[in-house]
């Protein structure tokens, strides 16, 4: 067989052949017409442009600031059922209920509280007691010295400033009554010598307060209480998650935003990019970006009494194949990327191969998304979401801007078209792997006169 005739062979079947060679998937026509099958929608393929965009960056997200509004305030905790308290209680006197009699004094033999002047302590006659202690003009006195009634009190004393608060309580001797720390009962209820069973739950501390001291009016002196909560379980944040110490934080009176109650837990673990925040309060459950919760202090609402704050980490990737530098699932590295940052994560659109026009993004919108998008349901969509195929036409230079802008999501799939003459590209660069050897062995013989 001449070598001619063989080529000839291998063209024409080269031109009937390029159907079975492979192909990393379907061309651009065959991705927008097999959105219609049978009379059905399959998916529908929208052209990006401005209006495409906008409308979808004008979605609402997921915040808690909107889920939880009503819940805007810092709680108001009240004591309840099951938590710790501890109850002080002081009096004006001693030898009360609560407080102990003072020591008897005894009384022969003992030495009187204030003497008498000893003798040669009085002043002399005709010198005034007040002139006791004088300085005498004749001593010139060193710098900065003071006289009696100078800063001092007579004798020597310290000014009445210089007692602390302190030290006036400890002189006093009056020392608070401490009732032993006690559950709040079934009852909602807690006792108090001489006071009874004082209900507490549903109150504030400042309440019981005012509740021990009207019972005990009539029968101490003049009685002052004050009422600690030790430990709370009702009124405390649980903190959960593989990303976090789980922990039962206690609210204090003042409020808690959410970002205190995770660092009281330990703080999250994960990269704040694969961190996710969940919220459930009153059987709502919502999630956001750790991310978010961080940058937004809108997003960053008061922790109430019973909410289960849990911490998970999901990497958020994106799958690209087709005609690019880097067919693989890509993670994010950050919160938001674009359809420009995908790309070029994946080392862009290979120029050998790929065909410009052909760049789609495929995902489940929103039910509510494809109807601002003005395009009908998929036929076999789900009761919430249908699928929609995001179509780019890369050789216009204005696509390029509406990529930077073009959000993508998690689990999103990019895929680009070959272009038509890849496929002729495919199959010479495969024939040529046959063929190579054959014609240059046929080539050989005839020079060599085989």
């Amino acid at each position: 067989m001449k070598p001619a005739v063989l080529l000839a062979c291998l063209v024409t079947v080269s031109l009937c052949g390029c159907s079975w060679i492979p192909r990393a998937g379907p061309s651009t026509s065959e991705v927008i017409e097999q959105g219609r099958a049978g009379g059905e929608i399959l998916f529908d393929v929208v052209e990006v442009d401005d209006r495409v965009v906008s409308t979808l960056l004008a979605q609402p997200k997921e915040s808690f600031q909107v889920r939880f509004k009503k819940d805007a305030q810092p709680p108001d905790v009240k004591i309840a059922v099951g938590d710790t308290l501890s109850v002080l209680i002081w009096e004006s006197a001693a030898g009360g209920l609560f407080s102990e009699a003072p020591p008897a004094t005894l009384s022969t033999g003992s030495r009187p509280a204030t003497e008498p002047l000893a003798p040669e302590s009085r002043p002399p006659i005709g010198q005034r007691p007040s002139d006791l202690g004088a300085p005498n003009p004749s001593i010139r006195q060193p710098p900065g010295a003071t006289t009696p009634g100078e800063g001092q009190q007579p004798g020597g004393n310290p000014p009445r400033e210089a007692f602390s608060i302190e030290a006036n309580a400890a002189s006093s001797g009056r020392r608070a009554a401490q009732i032993p720390e006690q559950q709040v009962g079934a009852d909602g209820a807690i006792s108090v010598p001489y006071a009874g069973r004082i209900p507490v739950a549903g109150r504030s501390p400042e309440e019981v307060q005012r509740m021990i001291e009207a019972r005990l009016a009539q029968k101490a002196l003049e009685p002052q209480a004050l009422v600690i909560v030790r430990q709370s379980s009702v009124n405390a944040v649980t903190v959960a998650g593989e990303m976090v110490s789980g922990a039962r934080v206690p609210l204090s009176p003042g409020g808690d935003r959410l970002l205190e109650v995770v660092a009281a837990a330990g703080g999250a673990k994960a990269p704040v990019h694969e961190t996710f925040v969940r919220l459930s309060r009153a059987g709502v459950t919502a999630t956001i970006p750790f991310e978010q919760l961080v940058a937004d202090p809108a997003e960053n609402i008061y922790a109430q009494p019973g909410d289960v704050l849990t911490l998970v980490q999901v990497p958020q990737t994106f799958s690209v194949f087709g005609a690019t530098g880097r067919n693989a699932e890509i993670a994010f590295d950050a919160q938001k990327i674009t359809l420009s940052d995908a790309l070029g994560k994946s080392q862009g659109l290979r120029d050998d191969l790929a065909k410009p026009e052909g760049v789609f993004l495929f995902r489940y919108e929103p039910n509510s998304v494809v109807r601002a998008l003005d395009q009908p349901i998929a036929t076999g969509a789900r009761t919430d979401v249908s699928p929609i195929v995001y179509r780019f036409n890369l050789r216009d230079g204005e696509a390029y801007f509406l990529a930077r802008k073009f959000p993508v999501h998690d689990k999103d799939v990019i895929f680009v078209a070959d272009a038509p003459a890849a496929q002729t590209y495919k199959f010479f660069s495969a024939l040529n792997q046959v063929t190579g050897p054959i014609l240059t062995g046929l080539l050989t013989c005839s020079h060599a006169n085989c």
